[in-house]
């Protein structure tokens, strides 16, 4: 599957969840919070580098900053989390989700492989949630939008 691929099939999924979502809360496609953004360039990384995915496919409510890599929980609220980062050739790569100032679930790859996470997450409004590298030194992402990173509201 290409990368468009993979990108049009997650914004579909997170548009299916908004509608079936809005029937029963009444936050509507346009209003319920989601977004995705990968990267455009393969980048070398330094220890607990934030993430900045450039590209920004989604971002209902601006939710997400491409300049900081930050997304800002806008209401508290259940949300599916994912992120997919591969590898550079010859290069190990390890990265983290983090909520605040806490890692959580991580994300490895090596040799143009893609590690993903996938999470399901209380999050209270006001939180900000990042991927970092860890604290490794010289290892690359691969960017051409094969990295990225999205969440979107399941139920309040």
């Amino acid at each position: 599957m290409t990368t468009a691929a993979i990108i049009f099939t997650m914004i579909g999924v997170i548009q299916i969840g908004q509608m079936v979502a809005a029937h029963k809360t009444g936050l509507t496609r346009k209003t319920r919070p989601a977004f995705t953004a990968s990267l455009t360039a393969t980048k070398a990384l330094v220890a607990k580098q934030v993430m900045i995915f450039d590209k920004v496919w989604l971002n209902n409510g601006d939710i997400y900053n491409p300049k900081t890599g930050v997304f800002t929980v806008p209401m508290n609220g259940l949300y599916l989390v994912s992120s997919s980062m591969m590898s550079d050739s010859g290069t190990h790569l390890h990265c983290h989700l983090w909520r605040n100032d806490q890692s959580n679930v991580g994300v490895f790859g090596t040799g143009y492989s893609q590690g993903t996470l996938n999470t399901v997450m209380d999050l209270n409004k006001g939180e900000c949630l990042t991927i970092r590298h860890d604290n490794r030194n010289s290892e690359n992402v691969y960017g051409v939008h094969w990295s990225m990173f999205s969440a979107y509201l399941i139920s309040e």
